[in-house]
């Protein structure tokens, strides 16, 4: 699972290695000044929703890890089934948002929000 710590001044995302095989992508930060927001929201994975995968790994309900684009919006997505899903929107970015893979989606997205509203 990737680990996300969340700083005043940026969300760092720490990908292990088979993660960041199957993603196409390694470890990397967003400014948090380019982050809009973050929810939970469990339904978002619907594959007819995700779009096409291109570069990274996806079995619908199994793994979604990678880049999926649809309708001109980018998405990194690293998620494996049994995960709670965290959205985080961005401004003026590489994505247009990011699907977050975690044990306690309501938290973190709370304490994403809490980062950007300071």
């Amino acid at each position: 699972m990737a680990k996300l710590s969340v700083t005043a001044t940026a969300l760092i995302f720490e990908i292990g290695v088979f993660e960041a095989i199957r993603a196409v992508q390694s470890s990397f930060e967003i400014p948090i000044q380019k982050v809009r927001g973050a929810t939970e929201d469990s339904r978002y994975l619907g594959f007819s929703e995700v779009g096409l995968r291109s570069p990274g790994t996806g079995f619908p309900g199994l793994v979604a890890e990678g880049t999926f684009r649809k309708r001109g919006q980018k998405v990194l997505s690293l998620w494996r089934r049994g995960q709670q899903i965290v959205v985080i929107e961005l401004d003026d970015s590489k994505w247009d948002r990011i699907i977050l893979g975690c044990e306690d989606a309501k938290a973190l997205a709370k304490q994403i929000n809490s980062a950007i509203a300071k």
